[in-house]
């Protein structure tokens, strides 16, 4: 059982896997907000101790549920999938009806009569390079954005809407516009090009090299996929390049060891920890962590979650990391992820939790933060904005709770929302890959959203527990994961009885 000690206010803002939501269940409140982000334990009142696992009795994952996923289980070894799914169908509940979009096309003359017009028009307006404001926005924009909406499959209108915003100097708009777009019709090569070219041009290295790998890791059948990824690694390293001369030339190589450690022999060079790349930045901030936290070293749990993470981590493509799974003795709910393949659990994460989809679910996605380069990418603009200090301060946990602290100093909302959807993507679809029901980090969110009544959402431009619901079942839906998998709910029960 988890037991959560009284503290002072009716709140605690804990983390899981990269979304938010506020739970409140008579005098207990807590938050999830995206991975790797503050973290405040302050709750109950009037309460000396709560057991989280006692609100679930009442609710569908009651031991009920999680028996009749280990009933499916034996079917499920026995090579009995189907028995396994009929009785995985009968206690999961089914998924709402998912949006679909047409299907992509480019060809012009698919369009009906009236979108051809609209066409040739938007084109021929281009050509003649309006110079007014508003005969801009009604002679293009206007009319392409309306063809899009009604022909949404209608590729090349996504492409020019975009490069248009660009033409006229409009970064934010051309950048969200094959963003959405990306969304839509994730396998399309034309708009990762599109996406990657406005990238590079905004000098973005690092977000075009997350692109690229992101579409190689997500269709590793494209005949392209492994072009991609070499082109993941050149932009990378031109994104090092830069962040190198930046952290030169800003002075602050050598400076803020000491601030952050208070020790001037163990001080953490934050320049020349970035200089050394993801995998060295990840292996001294989790040194670091692990100096200043409670950890535990129960060796039958390490090494269940750690043959979990390997095998989750060999499907995502970042072959050069050396993947480390570790576990903080700490109630709160929480996992996060370092650069280079460092991830942490919180032993209040782990009680939350009673299957093996639902801890490979966690998992899958907090290593595609770190595959993706989420984590290096926050901490290099951390240091560039002038907050490294304070970054490093949190890492190190020099004040109450701070070791959770890193992903509060760092990320903007918007960002994070984004790079949340990114380890969404990949996360279900290595999850799926690994045998696992794709359903398991959905199942965690559902356990929270359930205790809430609904959730709140905290920060408006995060996505609420209901919005990210909503997201993962299209997720799965669209791309046919299986969610009558592997739930493994004995041996995770073995390694954490409950």
């Amino acid at each position: 059982m988890l037991y959560l000690n009284k503290l002072n206010k009716n709140t605690l803002i804990a983390i899981i896997a990269g979304f938010t939501l506020a739970v409140s269940t008579n005098n207990l409140v807590y938050a999830q907000s995206p991975g790797f982000r503050n973290i405040n334990i302050q709750t109950l009142d009037n309460t000396a101790q709560f057991t989280i696992a006692q609100v679930y009795q009442q609710l569908n994952f009651d031991n009920n549920y999680y028996q009749k996923l280990s009933e499916a289980d034996n079917f499920y070894r026995q090579g009995d999938l189907n028995q396994a799914k009929e009785i995985q169908q009968r206690v999961k509940p089914a998924f709402n009806s998912t949006e679909t979009f047409p299907p992509a096309f480019d060809d012009a003359g698919k369009l009906d009569a009236r979108g051809q017009q609209s066409w040739q028009n938007i084109n021929a307006a281009i050509n003649n390079n309006p110079e007014l404001p508003e005969q801009v926005t009604t002679q293009i924009f206007e009319p392409l954005q309306s063809l899009i909406k009604d022909n949404p499959g209608f590729i090349p209108g996504h492409i020019l809407l975009a490069d248009t915003h660009d033409l006229y100097g409009e970064e934010k708009p051309a950048l969200a516009v094959i963003e959405k777009a990306s969304e839509m019709y994730p396998a399309r090569e034309d708009i990762l090009d599109t996406k990657i070219d406005l990238l590079l041009l905004y000098d973005k290295p690092l977000e075009a090299s997350i692109a690229a790998r992101e579409f190689a890791f997500n269709n590793p059948n494209h005949p392209k996929s492994k072009a991609y990824q070499e082109a993941a690694n050149q932009y990378f390293a031109q994104y090092k390049k830069k962040l190198n001369s930046k952290v030169t030339t800003s002075g602050i190589l050598g400076t803020i060891g000491q601030v952050a450690t208070g020790n001037e022999f163990g001080a953490l060079e934050i320049g020349q920890v970035l200089l050394a790349g993801e995998k060295a930045a990840g292996q001294s901030f989790a040194q670091n962590i692990k100096a200043q936290s409670q950890m535990v070293n129960n060796n039958e749990q390490l090494k269940y979650i750690n043959d979990v993470g390997q095998k989750l981590a060999k499907l995502m493509g970042r072959d050069e990391f050396d993947y480390e799974f570790n576990i903080i003795e700490d109630p709160t709910p929480n996992a996060f992820a370092l650069p280079g393949g460092k991830i942490f659990f919180h032993t209040g994460m782990l009680e939350l939790m009673d299957s093996e989809a639902e801890l490979a679910g966690v998992l899958a996605h907090e290593i595609a933060h770190s595959v993706l380069s989420h984590s290096y990418k926050q901490i290099g603009e951390s240091a560039l904005s002038g907050t490294a200090s304070n970054l490093i301060s949190s890492v190190l946990g020099n004040e109450a709770g701070a070791v959770s602290n890193v992903g509060g100093l760092l990320l903007s909302q918007k960002f994070s929302r984004d790079k949340e959807k990114q380890s969404d993507i990949l996360g279900l679809r290595v999850l799926d890959a690994a045998g696992y029901s794709a359903d398991g980090l959905y199942n965690v969110m559902a356990k929270l959203k359930k205790v809430s009544g609904g959730g709140a959402n905290l920060l408006s431009s995060h996505p609420a527990s209901e919005e990210r619901m909503r997201y993962l079942e299209e997720l799965i839906q669209t791309n046919g994961y299986n969610r009558y998998g592997y739930e493994g709910v004995d041996p995770y029960r073995q390694v954490f009885p409950r």
